[in-house]
């Protein structure tokens, strides 16, 4: 299994407030890739968030991509019967940055305030300059392909959440890789994808679900609020197999 990434999701989310920079150490010292999430200011700069509204962690009725930046930096979010503590939403340069030099793998999600944005995708390749080891990822197909379009050399993964997406794969093949939910790990689903010779990541994984022991070999990655109980579940089989 060690060939196969993890990536933990917003941040080891499970242990620590999703997408901050306490979820980002918690997933450093456990020496996995990260996934995040970048939304877009109405003023142009990026941040690391996963809603297009405040509503959820800051208790403000407010779309993210109608909002300067200088509304947001002082807000304090923190999530409902979660002992978590508040903390701020980060600067995506500053995060893309500190993983630059860590050597961090990321997995950047991006929102749909990016593509609102009339130069969102400039933005992101301008903060993705000169990184390593980083795919971008998005459940919106033509926001992927003007990103494409402007950093050719990066992976590019479509996010697919409906079964009716697979009618689309003949058309996919300017694609890079397929993020899907876990209840899409089934022949029907992942091996129209891997004729294409194209590699899968999934998400929703929580470290007990029993295809973890026997992935489909199509699939390169995981994304997961608990990067350690996957490593825990891995290193188990490991020892298994030892004689």
């Amino acid at each position: 299994m060690s060939e196969i990434e993890i990536y933990a999701h917003r941040g080891a989310s499970g242990h620590a407030l999703e997408n901050t920079w306490q979820a980002f150490e918690l997933a450093h010292q456990l020496q996995v890739g990260i996934e995040l999430d970048i939304q877009m200011t109405r003023d142009g700069i990026a941040i690391v968030y996963h809603d297009d509204q405040l509503k959820r962690l800051a208790g403000t009725q407010a779309d993210i991509h109608k909002m300067p930046y200088e509304s947001l930096k002082s807000l304090s979010i923190r999530k409902r019967f979660k002992r978590f503590g508040r903390h701020s939403i980060p600067l995506a340069y500053e995060v893309i940055d500190w993983a630059k030099k860590k050597g961090i793998p990321l997995n950047v999600e991006l929102k749909s305030s990016v593509s609102r944005h009339p130069e969102g995708a400039e933005i992101v390749c301008a903060l993705l300059e000169g990184a390593e080891g980083v795919h971008l990822s998005s459940f919106d197909a033509e926001l992927l392909k003007k990103m494409k379009s402007l950093m050719p050399h990066i992976e590019i993964a479509w996010i697919l959440k409906r079964a009716v997406q697979w009618n689309e794969l003949e058309n996919c093949q300017w694609l890079d890789s397929f993020h899907f939910h876990k209840r899409f790990h089934k022949p029907k689903w992942i091996e129209p994808i891997a004729e294409m010779g194209k590699p899968v990541r999934l998400y929703g994984i929580s470290g007990h679900e029993r295809i973890l022991r026997k992935l489909h070999p199509s699939v390169k990655g995981i994304i997961t609020d608990y990067p350690a109980c996957v490593k825990a579940v891995w290193a188990q089989e490991t020892t298994k197999l030892q004689p």
